[in-house]
Formats: C-alpha cells, sequence, structure tokens
C-alpha cells in the first residue's frame, strides 16, 4: 500500500472516529437511543441547557447551580406538580415556559426530570 494512501485512510479514519465521538456527545438517538418517551422529550426540550444527564455541564449554563437538576439545589419543589408548573410556565430569566407541549408531554417530562435527580441517589 502507497504512503498516501494509507494516510488518505488514517484520515478517513480519524474523520469517522471524530464523527461517532460527536454523535455521542450531542446524545444522538443512532448511538444512545432514548429508554422512554420522557427521555424523548427531555432531549429535544431541555438537554441543550441542562445536559443530557441534566447535570447543567452545558456552555451555556455551566455553573448556574439551577441549571443542575441532579443536585438538592432547586428553585422550586422537587415533586411532579412543581416540576409540571416550572415546565410549564417557565423561570423568569432563566428558562423558557414550554407551553407547546400538551398536559400528557409535561407529566411524562416532569416524571423523568424527577428520576434524573433519583438516579444522583439524592432527595
Amino acid at each position: 500500500m502507497s504512503h498516501r494512501r494509507r494516510h488518505r485512510l488514517l484520515g478517513a479514519a480519524a474523520l469517522t472516529a471524530f464523527a461517532v465521538w460527536s454523535l455521542a456527545l450531542a446524545g444522538c438517538d443512532i448511538l444512545n437511543p432514548a429508554k422512554s418517551p420522557g427521555e424523548r422529550l427531555w432531549r429535544d426540550n431541555c438537554a441543550k441547557c441542562h445536559g443530557i444527564d441534566g447535570s447543567g455541564n452545558t456552555p451555556a449554563y455551566m455553573g448556574n447551580s439551577y441549571a443542575d437538576l441532579t443536585d438538592d439545589v432547586w428553585k422550586t419543589g422537587g415533586d411532579v406538580h412543581d416540576i409540571a408548573n416550572v415546565i410549564r410556565s417557565g423561570v423568569f430569566g432563566e428558562m423558557p415556559a414550554f407551553k407547546q407541549l400538551s398536559d400528557a408531554d409535561v407529566q411524562l417530562l416532569a416524571k423523568y426530570v424527577l428520576s434524573l435527580h433519583r438516579e444522583t441517589g439524592s432527595r
């Protein structure tokens, strides 16, 4: 195999590896499918700011303790009803309201948010 061909193949392999890594970090469904409808809603509406895992470790919200939904620092109560209210109404200056979601979707999403917190062993 010629040096030039080997170099092209290595470049293509590196590009492919980078693409797979980027898709995994972005929460791509092909590599890491959502396990529930609530998780699908989370990824579509919340993960950009709160992160796939809910830790708030995103470029826009890193260091904002309220963006981390896995800890015990919550502005509102931590039950499904309180979470659903925040999803519907938003938080002034911090989070938009998601009025486009149906009541059923809000409930699924609120339950998923609560599961993110419980997975860490908190609360």
